[in-house]
């Protein structure tokens, strides 16, 4: 029987790191090191690999994502891959995955894997998440799911998964839906698929003129002002817990700003539920809905301002946009 052909590329991250007592623990591990560990996986996948690039996820730039979609895209169309494995740093996955996931309109899964412990570590969890990855890509069932994140044997829909936990290896979560399957015992199992993904085909550009502003006790509207005149299109209000009020300041940054053509997004800090526009009281998401801020559903900030990025270039209209939010974050 031919055995499924999985394509590995890393980005680095600290699941390709090794630590230095003097600088830290940084990027050492080239694809082909990565590809060695993965001991018996010669017996379910032909594994080929490419090192896109070597840096910690801090690094990463969103066109760098759609640059590395159109590689996947190009090798996917001249080989017979069943999907593809990425390897980078966790700490910016969750973007990264979703970036990809919006980007993605072809049958096979791109799953995104990383590390909690760099290489050097004695208990390190890279080997592990890489073999349970290459079992997601060759899996059938991973077909039309688009990209996944695969972390400590949980399967997870990028649009919803979020990194929690600062150190533990089970960082990875889901909190409004939960996971779409798991690998226990060389075995893919999944329970649901991804049904509020949104893909937009064929980007040729992204909106990176994109921020997000952290609402607290008290904040000033002087970082919002100076985007609004740096012309900045697009800002994402992760506003207080609940439903997502703002402090007076940025209520009044943001009606002064109604027709300096920047777009925003309203989402609350509070990780799980979606936007109630129903409190008032002068700076409330009532009276942000009605300044014509948009509702970030069940999004975070993070997934949100991606959506903005790919989205903005694509519409004629807030109303469009609107309507596009309001399909892929309900």
């Amino acid at each position: 029987m031919k055995k499924p052909k999985v394509l590995i590329i890393s980005t680095g991250g600290t699941i390709s790191s090794k630590y230095d007592n003097e600088k830290g623990y940084s990027p050492a591990v080239s694809v082909q090191e990565l590809c060695s560990s993965l001991f018996g996986i010669e017996n379910l996948a032909e594994i080929e690999s490419i090192q896109f690039c070597n840096v910690l996820s801090f690094a990463l730039e969103p066109n760098q994502i759609l640059d590395l979609v159109n590689i996947i895209r190009a090798k996917i169309y001249e080989g017979d891959y069943a999907g593809v494995v990425i390897t980078q740093g966790t700490a910016t996955m969750e973007e990264t995955s979703y970036l990809a996931d919006l980007l993605w309109d072809i049958d096979q899964p791109l799953v995104f894997t990383g590390a909690m412990l760099n290489a050097s570590e004695r208990d390190w969890d890279g080997a592990r998440n890489i073999f349970n990855s290459v079992l997601v890509a060759a899996d059938p069932m991973a077909k039309n799911k688009g990209a996944l994140v695969c972390m400590g044997g949980e399967i997870h829909a990028a649009r919803d998964v979020s990194k929690v936990h600062k150190s533990s290896l089970n960082a990875f979560v889901s909190l409004n839906s939960g996971p779409l399957g798991m690998v226990s015992n060389n075995k893919v199992v999944f329970y649901r698929n991804p049904v509020l993904r949104k893909v937009f085909a064929l980007v040729s550009r992204l909106e990176t003129g994109t921020e997000i502003i952290k609402v607290s006790l008290g904040a000033g509207s002087k970082l919002i002002d100076l985007l609004v005149a740096n012309d900045y299109k697009g800002i994402v209000l992760e506003g207080f817990p609940g439903g997502g009020g703002v402090t007076p300041e940025i209520m009044n940054s943001v009606i002064k700003a109604q027709d300096k053509g920047v777009v925003f997004v309203l989402t609350p800090r509070s990780p799980m539920g979606s936007v109630i526009s129903r409190a008032s009281g002068g700076c409330g998401p009532w009276d942000l809905r009605q300044c014509g801020v948009i509702n970030g559903g069940d999004l975070t900030s993070v997934k949100a301002r991606i959506l903005l990025m790919v989205a903005l270039p694509l519409v004629s209209s807030k109303a469009e946009l609107e309507g596009l939010f309001n399909e892929a974050a309900p």
